[in-house]
């Protein structure tokens, strides 16, 4: 099968192959995939790193040749842990900017080689085998604030409320599936809010009864979540409530706890 990777900041993932369509997801930097199809220049795949599936186009993707794709899926792999990072592009000289989890194989002095490629990464990176502390993830989730609500969005240029909780907990070395109403069925359930401590995922729904929400518990009475940016909110037992409005935005659900102590 046909392997690819994003080798620019992020590569929009589209749910039909044409510029119009929904963006459902992004890959990012250093991300890999399967091919599963071809079709006027776009490509149907399936992402490695959660089997989020999705069109992207051919021309903002790298094929990776055959060894090279088997020795990416047995490295140890770095994430960039900075909220944005510069790569640089050692054989054409120019520089770009990389988003907080994305993928970096490692190298000697912060140094990837793919291919005819070659990278220079400026700026820490996390080891995206090690699960963190709750406390770092909460650290994690506190460098993205104010980062723009983007539907689709798993980057510090644009991020949805999902793809937020998804990077973070990559950050900290745990994998999330993508979508909000899959990361609720992972980790142990808590039942009353004041038995939850930092860390712990909130899941919230909507009239429908349909979980549409997510959001990470800083403590017993404060949440941060992207809804219009990535913000801090009280929430109780009902759900947030956000002070500008002076109402409930978003009604509580259910509590999940994936991170240890």
């Amino acid at each position: 099968m046909t392997t690819g990777i994003c080798l620019i900041a992020y590569i929009p993932l589209r749910s039909e192959p044409n510029h119009k369509s929904e963006m459902v997801s992004q890959l990012l930097f250093g991300e890999s995939f399967d091919v599963l199809e071809t079709q006027a220049g776009w490509l149907h795949i399936e992402m490695h790193y959660d089997r989020y599936r999705g069109w992207v186009l051919g021309s903002q993707a790298h094929i990776m040749e055959e060894p090279f794709r088997d020795i990416y899926r047995e490295l140890p792999l770095l994430v960039t842990a900075d909220n944005l990072a510069i790569m640089t592009d050692t054989v054409t000289r120019s520089k770009f900017p990389v988003s907080a989890g994305s993928t970096f194989l490692p190298g000697k002095d912060h140094r990837m080689a793919v291919g005819g490629h070659r990278f220079l990464h400026h700026g820490s990176m996390a080891d995206g085998n090690k699960q963190k502390s709750c406390e770092q993830i909460c650290e994690y989730a506190h460098s993205f604030i104010n980062t723009p609500y983007l539907w689709g969005g798993r980057s510090a240029f644009g991020i949805d409320c999902s793809g937020f909780i998804q990077v973070i907990f990559k950050l900290a070395g745990v994998k999330l599936p993508r979508d909000s109403q899959e990361q609720a069925r992972e980790g142990e359930s808590i039942h009353l809010i004041h038995e939850t401590k930092a860390g712990d995922l909130l899941f919230f729904d909507n009239k429908d009864g349909e979980i549409n929400h997510v959001g990470l518990l800083l403590n017993q009475e404060h949440i941060i979540h992207a809804h219009g940016k990535v913000r801090i909110d009280r929430v109780d037992h009902h759900g947030i409530f956000d002070a500008g409005q002076k109402a409930y935005t978003h009604k509580l659900r259910l509590i999940k706890r994936i991170c240890g102590e």
